[in-house]
């Protein structure tokens, strides 16, 4: 008969833990171990995760120091490695249902979804709405005077904790529509990879009128570019387009799910930026499109509607032209 471990951790409970890893990416930590690299072994790292928790013999690595750029200097961050997120987020699935039950309805550190800030913002304008995520936040107040208190007594209340609201980012922002008509200089803000700021929008009798709501922020157009170069189609030529599709569906369908919701419209320019890049492909892999630009864009195109499920972003209707 096997020895029983010291501690009752199941293994789907491990691999529970690595797949919420997995979602949040992040980086190596101290031993270099990207997420890509722990998976290319992944169900002896997740063994041993689970074998040494489960015997009590699991000790943290130590954590690989980085520091990030803050107002006035700079901020110390530890990165663990991606086993020892696992194993803390492993930690974190069997504590959390445990503990959450008994804690006061106002205690608001370290809990999940809640923060101090929330607590003085219910506690101090209980009929301000706001949203929070991390450490970005909305507060909609209803009229500049609401909006000027707030602002002050935040400012307060960040100084007493001994922070400070971000000198760029925070602003007053007037969300302006057509029923909100006021001339003020910010009529625009960026929250969550979106921004707000007034829009032209078609109501169910098509008329046109002036709606306050979100689309892809620029900052997120710009990092998605980013992404596609880095793809590097160009010296791909020897993958198939089968390939190629197998290896950025992902990322495309995660664009599309998320920044897709609102005004998918905004993401036009992004996907045929990305069909473009697949031309290019076509152009360096075969002699025949090698000068013929528009001849590889058609036959792409060709392909996108005889087989539009390919690439996720075909399936959306962003296609190449067929020539017809």
């Amino acid at each position: 008969m096997g020895k029983a471990k010291s501690f009752d951790i199941s293994k789907l409970a491990v691999r529970d833990a690595y797949i919420r890893v997995k979602r949040n990416n992040g980086g190596a930590g101290v031993d270099v171990v990207s997420l890509g690299m722990f998976e290319e072994d992944l169900e002896n790292n997740l063994y041993k995760i689970w074998n040494r928790m489960s015997s009590g013999s699991y000790f943290p690595p130590p954590v690989r120091t980085v520091l990030t750029p803050k107002p006035g200097g700079t901020r110390t961050l530890g990165i663990p490695t991606v086993a020892d997120r696992i194993a803390q987020m492993t930690v974190k699935l069997y504590l959390e249902p445990e503990l959450e039950p008994v804690f006061d309805e106002d205690s608001y550190g370290y809990r999940p979804g809640k923060s101090a800030l929330d607590a003085w913002m219910r506690r101090t304008y209980p009929g301000v709405p706001f949203e929070r995520y991390a450490d970005d936040i909305v507060i909609h107040c209803k009229s500049e005077e609401q909006t000027l208190s707030v602002h002050r007594n935040l400012i307060k209340r960040m100084t007493a904790c001994k922070l400070e609201l971000h000198p760029e980012k925070t602003k007053i922002a007037y969300c302006k529509d057509v029923n909100r008509r006021g001339n003020y200089d910010t009529v625009s803000f960026d929250f969550l990879g979106y921004t707000f700021r007034p829009r032209m929008s078609k109501n169910r009798w098509g008329k046109y009128f002036v709606n306050f709501s979100p689309a892809i922020s620029r900052k997120a157009v710009v990092r998605i570019f980013g992404v596609i170069r880095n793809w590097q189609f160009n010296s791909r030529t020897p993958m198939d387009l089968e390939d190629l599709a197998e290896l950025v569906n992902p990322a495309i369908q995660g664009w599309l799910n998320y920044y897709g919701r609102f005004c998918p419209s905004a993401m036009h320019s992004l996907m045929m930026h990305l069909n473009q890049r697949l031309v290019k492909w076509a152009m360096r892999k075969y002699k025949r499109f090698r000068f013929h630009e528009k001849r590889a864009t058609h036959w792409l195109g060709r392909i996108a509607h005889r087989e539009p499920g390919m690439f996720v972003h075909w399936r959306f209707g962003y296609k190449p032209s067929t020539g017809q």
